[in-house]
């Protein structure tokens, strides 16, 4: 289960801004279901036949007491999993009951100087469910071609917004979830949406994964390629045209590595090299084993010997050599390992 607090400043000022009037963000829950061959409908704790009119009309006048600039209503998102949403025939009745629980549950979360409990009829909200999922532009699949703008994802994809006002039912509260978590705790609320699906549909996580084949996150690591294709093309700037690294196999060399420490740290070690006017023939290696390349046995060995007879050879003078076979200590600076 993934439940999002919604941050108009990150995830959308046009669709989220919640600082005025909620009509802007019910207009794009309509345009989004649109989009996926959908009619947003809308309901609430007791309600399933709610439009977004009546929506929009409970939150813009339940108002009192906040002044102009802050926050009138709070947008969140619950996302059940696939294998959630199998579990319950992705039925939607189940789903709207689920809603109201987790807003319960919200209402419960919040501390009052008072220790007074608020519960689900304290709030003023509504829902919608979505059914679809549409890639977008800033998607990393679409970023780096696995995937179409304005395609429909592959799975079950239902989830429900939320939209709740800022102050209670009586107008006397501010509810701010975002805020200080003496007040309001997020993670804890998160976790405990997760615990009510589990009790309430008879649902086993552990379970379930243990069932299933292991995947892995194909959107994350969409976006992993994505930061490592950027990371090669800003080396590839700093080094000469033969040196320069090939971002797809860079990139596959990731994946078989399956993205773990060693091949960021090698990674940050050749952009180190690339910045400091050093070769770095040997970056598929490193990438790949974590370990530089040795060179020929025989090559050192000639290189030794020469040195040796040039030092010999000299007029007398001593001079400090430093020994081939001796390393350098390792730059302690190291570049941030990306996860």
């Amino acid at each position: 289960m993934y439940i999002k607090l919604i941050n108009p400043a990150t995830h959308g000022k046009a669709a989220y801004s919640n600082s005025g009037s909620s009509a802007q963000t019910l207009n794009y829950l309509k345009q989004e279901a649109g989009r996926d061959g959908e009619e947003a409908t809308f309901f609430g704790a007791k309600r399933d036949d709610l439009s977004a009119a009546e929506v929009g009309q409970n939150i813009d006048s339940n108002v009192k007491g906040l002044r102009a600039g802050e926050a009138k209503f709070y947008s969140l998102v619950i996302s059940p999993s696939e294998a959630e949403l199998t579990h319950i025939g992705n039925d939607e009745a189940k789903l709207k009951n689920y809603t109201r629980q987790v807003m319960a549950q919200y209402a419960a979360n919040f501390k009052l100087k008072d220790g007074r409990e608020l519960g689900s009829q304290d709030l003023v909200w509504g829902a919608t469910l979505h059914q679809q999922r549409s890639y977008r532009g800033t998607d990393p699949e679409v970023s780096i071609g696995q995937a179409k703008m304005g395609e429909q994802r592959p799975g079950l994809q239902t989830h429900i917004h939320v939209i709740v006002s800022a102050r209670d039912a009586q107008q006397r509260i501010t509810l701010n979830p975002g805020g200080r978590r003496s007040r309001f705790d997020l993670m804890q609320w998160q976790a405990a949406a997760g615990r009510q699906f589990e009790k309430q549909f008879g649902y086993t996580a552990q379970a379930h994964e243990k069932l299933r084949p292991k995947q892995r996150d194909g959107s994350r690591d969409a976006g992993r390629a994505v930061r490592i294709g950027e990371r090669v093309a800003a080396l590839n700037l700093r080094v000469l045209k033969e040196e320069r690294l090939d971002p797809q196999r860079v990139q596959q060399i990731a994946q078989g590595r399956e993205y773990d420490k060693t091949f960021y740290r090698s990674l940050a070690t050749v952009e180190r090299r690339a910045q400091q006017g050093q070769p770095i023939d040997n970056a598929y290696h490193l990438l790949s084993t974590g370990r530089e390349q040795p060179a020929p046995q025989h090559a050192a060995s000639t290189m030794l010997h020469a040195v040796q007879q040039a030092v010999r050879s000299n007029t007398g003078r001593e001079e400090k050599t430093e020994h081939l076979s001796e390393k350098r200590g390792r730059n302690s600076a190291e570049l941030d390992i990306e996860m």
